[in-house]
């Protein structure tokens, strides 16, 4: 189990890293088709927030829809989500909460997530631009 931790920390360590170089080249400004880039293929939020087939394979239809999260509870630890909520259109944050919570790791009601949510650091433009994103999906 650690060696898949270390394993998804690398990936979206090296996909934070292209996000930044991406953004650098766009200028800064925010926009939903990075932040549509950044939530499928770098936070990787969508493997969580969107349900899946009988087969395991997402449902591209009901991205972000909210899901049972994919992953079982390692035994080490007390504290896991077993739903990943809704974040298509944003019904439960405002884009300032989001981005808060992006960039520190601290949830609309001033504490950290439940794992598996990981505490993400994303800069205030690549939040900003999943805000965007998801704020677009209804």
């Amino acid at each position: 189990m650690k060696y898949v931790v270390a394993a998804i920390a690398l990936c979206f360590t090296l996909s934070l890293s292209t996000a930044q170089q991406k953004a650098t080249e766009s200028g800064g400004k925010a926009n939903t088709e990075r932040g549509r880039y950044i939530a499928e293929n770098v936070a990787l939020c969508i493997q969580c927030h969107t349900p899946r087939d009988g087969s395991g394979e997402l449902i591209f239809s009901r991205a972000f829809e909210g899901a049972a999260i994919p992953v079982a509870k390692p035994a080490q630890l007390r504290v896991w989500a077993e739903f990943a909520p809704r974040i298509a259109g944003l019904p439960q944050y405002s884009d300032e909460q989001l981005i808060t919570l992006l960039t520190t790791g601290i949830g609309r009601e001033g504490k950290p997530l439940r794992s598996p949510m990981p505490t993400f650091k994303l800069s205030r433009q690549d939040a900003a631009d999943v805000a965007a994103y998801l704020r677009s999906l209804k």
